[in-house]
């Protein structure tokens, strides 16, 4: 298939935000099998990946998160510079946690949510078998559970150590983020307690629904720096 340019992913997109159900379907299941063929470094490759792909973002239109801005700007940045695939997982998996909390979901589809960030977080893991000495913005949010908005942000504040490159992508030295430096409660561990209280509190509004808020993002890197 042919990998499209980053005007092309972005029209589709937006076609899709603007289509009816059946053809917004179809165009997500289009984008999706392009999107995974552009994100290579990741080995999305399988049916298996269209489907989760495909099931993400039709979650995230659900939970009327899928025209998010910062969706689209990782939608566009796909292949303009390295680490843009992880900066794409990360992001998905970051909205996807978001929609957990979505009251326009059912119980099941938001314990999905949760299921399917975990697994876009694993997808950039795994991909770093050895510890790196300098880590990308998706990287960074994957591992930290966070959006790659919020990791954005703490580089515009020079909240984390970090040196820009000529192309704009963002080279963030991986000692700061020691594993001994990590929060004692890992993003599985999260992950497990937010699902808990969906099934607890079903389609009420459940206490720390806040773990997937940009709100709480600061809390996470302080965290991980404790």
């Amino acid at each position: 298939m042919e990998i499209w340019s980053s005007q092309d992913r972005v029209a589709v997109w937006h076609a899709a935000l603007q289509a009816s159900a059946d053809q917004r379907r179809a165009l997500m299941r289009i984008l999706a099998t392009n999107l995974l063929d552009g994100m290579g470094a990741l080995d999305l490759d399988s049916e298996e990946h269209v489907r989760l792909m495909v099931e993400s973002l039709e979650t995230l239109d659900g939970a009327d998160l899928l025209g998010r801005a910062s969706l689209r700007h990782a939608l566009g940045a796909l292949l303009e510079q390295p680490g843009e695939a992880e900066a794409l997982a990360a992001e998905i998996s970051g909205l996807l946690r978001e929609a957990a909390g979505a009251s326009r979901l059912d119980l099941e589809r938001r314990v999905r949510a949760i299921e399917m960030a975990s697994q876009w977080c694993e997808h950039v893991v795994r991909r770093r078998r050895a510890e790196p000495a300098v880590l990308s913005v998706g990287d960074v949010a994957a591992c930290l559970g966070v959006r790659t908005q919020a990791v954005y942000r703490w580089l515009q504040n020079g909240h984390i150590e970090a040196a820009c490159g000529p192309g704009g992508s963002w080279r963030i030295p991986a000692a700061q983020f020691a594993r001994e430096q990590r929060p004692r409660t890992s993003r599985a561990q999260l992950d497990a307690l937010q699902v808990q209280l969906i099934r607890l509190h079903g389609d009420r509004t459940a206490p720390g629904q806040h773990l997937c808020r940009d709100s709480d993002d600061d809390r996470v890197l302080a965290g991980s720096e404790r």
